[in-house]
């Protein structure tokens, strides 16, 4: 029985002009966005004791609420109500344990803002990723002349501050910028190239590994589609987890035993502040430790996550990062540029997220995880394939005037079977 086009099932014409308005807006780069996201490098520098690129993401945020979201489909109301309990959530413990929660919650709030502005298409995309690369080879640049200081010395810092959570910046926003600030291969490249050798710099194992592990993704991984992709992640983390100890001190990493007895001892009292803490966890901002006289932050964002808020706030962010990485899995298995890097960003911050604590409620995180959500949501792509899709030609016969009531000119080319079902729910 053939199908029969009805005035039900024709094409929402308001939406698709919303959503090409959109497609159109993000092909400029919009000045405020660019600027804002070309300050997230400057993670040294501050302003009344708040940090330079935390304002610049509430100004974001500010912009965000001021401005319209693109014509794609809403954002999944799951992840905001994720994002809304792990605020409340984290104010709670905060209450319940009387310690100081508001410069924490108040980073958090800005996280799931992020994530929420990004997500609705209320940022461009285009523009927010050429700020970051902009800001990312100007902090490396400027390194390399001896501007922004010299904390680890032979290891990439700078504006940075701290070449293993400079790795993590480079690496997730480094991704991101790849993936959308140009659909040219040749410009990925020479964009590239600056971004891969600022991490080699850092000489940060982790942040090395990760970076395999993204493109080990962008290459074979995404072909795995949701459920195969959401093991894959599962099995990279436990492979970080579990690096044998004479690969960790293998040729130009031979001098780290001495960190690396250091760590040991910080995550063995880590897990014995664990151990003493309430299920509600200890509080926003407690994910230190104490040795001697000296202060460090947790080196496990996970094992972070919980001394904070308990298991639940650790499933809470988990979820909502598991949310954006399988909401982008159809647009990435057809090889959908801006997708695969969206999850390539997102594995190489859990990947991190082992061996440093401030991963997982950072600001290229939720980046990435709002890049995420605005690419799975809109019903177009702002970057090229890496395949070409497999097209389905029906028999000349039987083939229709109306798709879902949308002509088919001569060289219209449409998405097979589930992918485009996919688009259309």
């Amino acid at each position: 029985m053939k199908p029969v086009d009805t005035p039900w099932n024709l094409p929402d014409t308001r939406a698709e002009a919303r959503a090409e308005k959109a497609r159109a807006a993000d092909d400029e780069v919009r000045v405020s966005d660019f600027l804002l996201f070309a300050a997230l490098p400057l993670r040294v520098v501050s302003v009344a004791g708040l940090p330079v690129n935390e304002l610049a993401m509430l100004a974001v945020v500010g912009l965000a609420v001021l401005r319209k979201p693109d014509g794609g489909r809403p954002l999944r109301p799951l992840v905001v109500l994720l994002g809304v309990a792990m605020v409340a959530f984290l104010l709670l413990s905060g209450l319940a344990n009387g310690v100081d929660w508001t410069r924490r919650v108040g980073h958090v709030a800005i996280w799931v803002g992020l994530v929420w502005a990004i997500g609705t298409g209320r940022v461009s995309l285009r523009s927010a990723a050429l700020g970051a690369a902009t800001g990312l080879v100007g902090v490396i640049g400027l390194y390399q002349v001896g501007i922004g200081g010299d904390a680890y010395v032979g290891r990439l810092t700078g504006y940075l501050g701290d070449p293993n959570a400079g790795a993590y910046f480079i690496l997730v926003l480094g991704v991101l910028a790849v993936g959308f600030a140009t659909r040219r291969g040749r410009l990925r490249l020479l964009l590239a190239a600056p971004l891969v050798a600022g991490l080699v710099l850092t000489y940060s194992r982790t942040g090395l590994l990760a970076l395999a592990f993204a493109l080990l993704w962008w290459v074979v991984g995404r072909r795995l589609g949701a459920l195969g992709g959401a093991a894959a992640v599962a099995v990279l983390v436990w492979v970080t987890d579990n690096v044998p100890e004479d690969l960790k001190v293998f040729g130009p990493f031979s001098n780290r035993s001495g960190s690396d007895a250091l760590r040991e001892r910080i995550v063995t009292r880590e897990y014995e502040l664990l151990a003493a803490a309430p299920w509600y966890g200890n509080g926003p901002g407690t994910a230190q430790v104490t040795l001697g006289d000296d202060t460090f932050f947790f080196h496990n964002s996970y094992l972070a996550a919980r001394q904070e808020g308990g298991w639940l706030l650790l499933a809470l962010v988990l979820a909502v990062v598991a949310l954006g990485f399988l909401a982008a899995s159809a647009r990435s298995r057809r090889g959908d540029v801006p997708a695969v890097a969206a999850q390539a960003a997102l594995i190489g911050a859990v990947v991190m997220s082992v061996t440093l604590g401030e991963v997982l409620l950072e600001l290229p995180t939720a980046i990435a995880l709002g890049f995420a959500l605005c690419v799975a949501r809109n019903d177009y792509s702002t970057g090229q394939e890496i395949d070409p899709p497999v097209l389905v030609t029906p028999p000349r016969e039987a083939r229709p005037l109306f798709n879902n009531g949308a002509a088919l000119g001569p060289h219209r080319t449409q998405y097979p079977g589930p992918a485009h079902q996919e688009e259309e729910s």
